[in-house]
């Protein structure tokens, strides 16, 4: 938890609380020293909330609330003030209203801004002229419309960054990032609905023989073109990562082990199929893939869960690749009924592939 680095919806409330901090914390000081003590303990109330809030984000990783609840320390803080030492506290008013757009949605901060001025307009036209007051509520409505226009431009661009940071660029499948995310909400809804999943590891077969002979432009076609099959097969339920190099993960939602073994054959044929230009040569070149699966288990973690796929993969591959290999503990669940299942519909796939499971010969 020490020193971690903070999300991109993290990232808006803790600066803005330290922000807060860093400027309230002095003037309280001063305002104290100055004998002030009803403002000094507001500006102590609102720099102790600001703490507690970027902790909570920090610490918990709550976004949501500890941000509602910032964005209201924040514009209380300043209508306090500006109420209590009348209009040389207005300033307070412009940060507290900025804050207001980038911590809680659109509607919800129009509707605080506007209570807020509501609030304040008897200090605004105490003893001040028509212009001058004019002024402050023409300062205030341009202040947030802008806030407006800048929160909704970088909460779009905190979506695109979120976006790209959980793709893969090359194939545009998710990333090992997204994969976690993906394996760990799977696993947290799953003793409340019920519902099984498969993980499916598929590695291309001697893919650096590949780069070796027909250089890395080459190579990285044939992941995009993998790539892209796989989403071509994958159904709704189905989500598609790129693991790392040449391996790629299918999170089989709302599937049982039969279903996910018909998938995985159906993507093994369908690479076998794909053809690829070869350099120096005239006719093409095609890749096979090695696959393995594994499905959840009650109670069980998203790391032992991604071990027993990746060692049906390994098995697969060591057995002479281009097959499907399912994860011995898993197969021992389903029952022999499951095994003859998982053998007839190997038997009836093409180029020999052959699925493994426990006690059954390949």
């Amino acid at each position: 938890m020490v020193g971690r680095k903070l999300t991109l919806e993290e990232l808006p409330p803790v600066m803005l609380a330290l922000s807060g901090i860093a400027g309230i914390g002095p003037m309280g000081i001063y305002r104290l020293f100055q004998g002030d003590f009803v403002i000094a303990i507001v500006d102590a109330v609102a720099v102790t909330g600001f703490a507690l809030i970027a902790w909570s984000v920090y610490v918990k990783r709550a976004v949501r609330v500890p941000s509602i609840c910032m964005a209201f320390v924040a514009i209380t803080a300043a209508v306090t003030s500006v109420s209590i030492k009348g209009g040389s506290q207005i300033v307070w008013m412009y940060p507290a209203l900025v804050a207001l757009f980038y911590l809680m949605k659109p509607k919800e901060a129009a509707v605080a801004a506007v209570v807020s001025i509501a609030i304040v307009l008897p200090v605004i036209f105490d003893g001040r002229p028509v212009g001058e007051s004019a002024a402050y509520l023409a300062s205030f409505g341009v202040t947030i419309c802008l806030s407006v226009a800048f929160a909704a431009l970088t909460a779009e661009q905190r979506r695109e960054l979120h976006a790209a940071s959980l793709s893969d660029a090359l194939t545009g499948v998710g990333n090992r990032r997204a994969l976690d995310d993906t394996l760990d909400r799977a696993i947290a809804v799953a003793p409340r609905t019920d519902a099984p999943f498969v993980l499916i590891m598929l590695d291309i077969d001697h893919f650096k023989s590949v780069n070796d002979a027909h250089g890395h432009t080459i190579g990285d076609r044939v992941l995009a073109e993998i790539a892209q099959t796989i989403l071509g097969h994958a159904r709704p339920t189905d989500a598609c990562f790129r693991a790392g190099g040449e391996e790629f993960v299918i999170v089989a939602g709302a599937s049982s082990l039969v279903q996910a073994q018909k998938l995985a054959e159906r993507l093994r044929i369908a690479i076998t199929e794909l053809e690829f230009p070869a350099t120096g040569a005239t006719s093409p070149f095609g890749v096979t893939a090695s696959f393995g699966l594994a499905e959840h288990r009650a109670g069980e973690t998203r790391d032992a869960l991604y071990k027993r796929a990746d060692d049906a993969l390994y098995e697969a591959k060591r057995s002479g690749r281009n097959r499907l290999h399912i994860s011995e503990r898993t197969a021992s669940l389903c029952g022999t009924a499951t095994h003859e299942a998982l053998m007839i519909e190997d038997t009836a796939s093409t180029n020999d592939s052959t699925v493994e499971a426990a006690g059954v010969a390949s």
